[in-house]
């Protein structure tokens, strides 16, 4: 599941404005004046505003009083890479930036960020955060958080039905399912506004059991195709439709009318993750978050995702590099870390960092977040993932009105595919 990160774009005289700023910082700290005479000055283009993204800049510039950095900002996601986008072609490259599945294949193929494969701060990277980034055994991208959703439950209503949390099988989450439905209350909600997110967790554990580090990238290299690898997971996610567990309003719920009927105390249960805990748990009722139930020969599982990697650009020698690496070495080390989940929220899946999390969310946490045990399909979708995610949107939406078959879904993210 995608977590609600809407991207706010940015316009082009906006993305242009931002360039004129950074060249002429860039033509100042060439002069040598100002507060930053004599220090190397790296430009930096943040994921965050400003009012977050400060503490983390004004630590490592007391850490490090030979360094300065030019910050901006542009609101993730799409405009944030437009702006990059602009940059790059005025030959403006931020020194330091971030990276994502949508634009590792431009950014690494057209060899515009450095390989960080070596350097001393990718040490503690998870797994998952590693082969996000990853292109021909070489890492690009240093991610040091990540999400991971679930199945929130409300316990008193489970409690009431016989169940004392979310089933770990699917066929007990659906037998669960029905025995709430017959005693009036509404079970289960999702929004297909995005690829389901059970199907999505779904497609992981398969992988994860089957020790498949490729998952879908296989597509993307011919080995295999969406027809090959989509159905069986599918059939086991629609089995919520065919048994009229829930129905085809699913195309037209938000995450925000889930997350407000279950408040409500009108639904039992929906997925969703970090994003909504805090209000969940402002809400007063007795709650808690599971993951995924295991579909027939899979494991329970979460939908998630690494955060967006840092990445250098290639363009940066000598000094300018240099001061590039020890501000990523900053950002994966405690203080920086720290800093980081206390001001941006980032959820720290390092090995040798560890942060508090509310009491409902520290099992998917520690069991899932931390070890891996998250997908989501685009993070291996090599290229035109954002026009395949909304194909993919349409197709199930299609899929859940009774217009399409399951095969027929798989067939037209081939046939989607193939056109692009």
């Amino acid at each position: 599941m995608t977590p609600e990160l809407n991207g706010i774009p940015v316009s082009r005289r906006q993305a242009l404005a931002g360039l004129g700023a950074a060249s002429l910082a860039g033509a100042l700290a060439a002069c040598g004046g100002g507060a930053n005479a004599g220090k190397t000055t790296i430009t930096y283009l943040s994921w965050e505003n400003e009012e977050v993204a400060r503490p983390l800049i004004d630590a490592f510039e007391t850490a490090n009083p030979d360094i300065a950095i030019d910050f901006s900002y542009s609101a993730p996601t799409a405009g944030y890479f437009q702006t990059l986008q602009t940059r790059i072609a005025g030959n403006q490259q931020p020194t330091v930036h971030r990276i994502n599945p949508e634009t590792k294949e431009k950014l690494i193929g057209e060899g515009l960020v450095a390989d960080l494969t070596s350097e001393d701060f990718m040490g503690a990277i998870a797994d998952a955060n590693l082969r996000a980034y990853e292109s021909d055994g070489k890492i690009y991208g240093a991610s040091f958080g990540a999400w991971a959703a679930g199945v929130v439950y409300n316990r008193d209503l489970l409690n009431r039905n016989g169940a004392d949390g979310v089933p770990q099988t699917w066929e007990e989450f659906l037998g669960l399912c029905k025995r709430l439905k017959t005693a009036g209350v509404t079970p289960y909600r999702e929004s297909v506004q995005d690829i389901p997110s059970m199907f999505q967790a779904f497609l992981g554990a398969g992988y994860h059991l089957a020790g498949d580090e490729l998952g879908e990238k296989k597509i993307f290299t011919g080995q295999s195709t969406f027809s090959r690898e989509w159905p069986e997971p599918m059939r086991q996610w629609y089995r919520l439709y065919e048994e009229e567990i829930v129905g085809p309003e699913s195309v037209s719920l938000t995450g925000t009318q889930l997350k407000e009927d279950f408040m409500a105390g009108n639904l039992a249960m929906f997925v969703t993750g970090p994003w909504d805990l805090t209000d969940i748990a402002a809400s007063g009722l007795d709650w808690g978050i599971s993951p995924m139930p295991a579909a027939p020969g899979g494991e329970p599982f979460a939908t998630g995702a690494p955060d967006p990697g840092f990445a250098i650009a290639a363009a940066a020698q000598g000094e300018e590099l240099e001061a590039a690496r020890r501000f990523i070495a900053f950002l994966a080390s405690g203080d920086g870390l720290g800093l980081a989940h206390e001001h941006i929220g980032t959820l720290v899946n390092t090995t040798d960092y560890t942060i508090e999390v509310v009491p409902e969310y520290q099992a998917l946490y520690d069991d899932y977040l931390k070890t891996s045990k998250i997908y989501l399909p685009m993070n291996y979708w090599d290229h035109a993932s954002d026009a395949l995610q909304l194909e993919g949107i349409a197709l199930c939406q299609q899929l859940v009105q009774g217009q399409l078959t399951v095969e027929q879904v798989a067939a037209g993210m081939d046939t989607k595919l193939a056109s692009l």
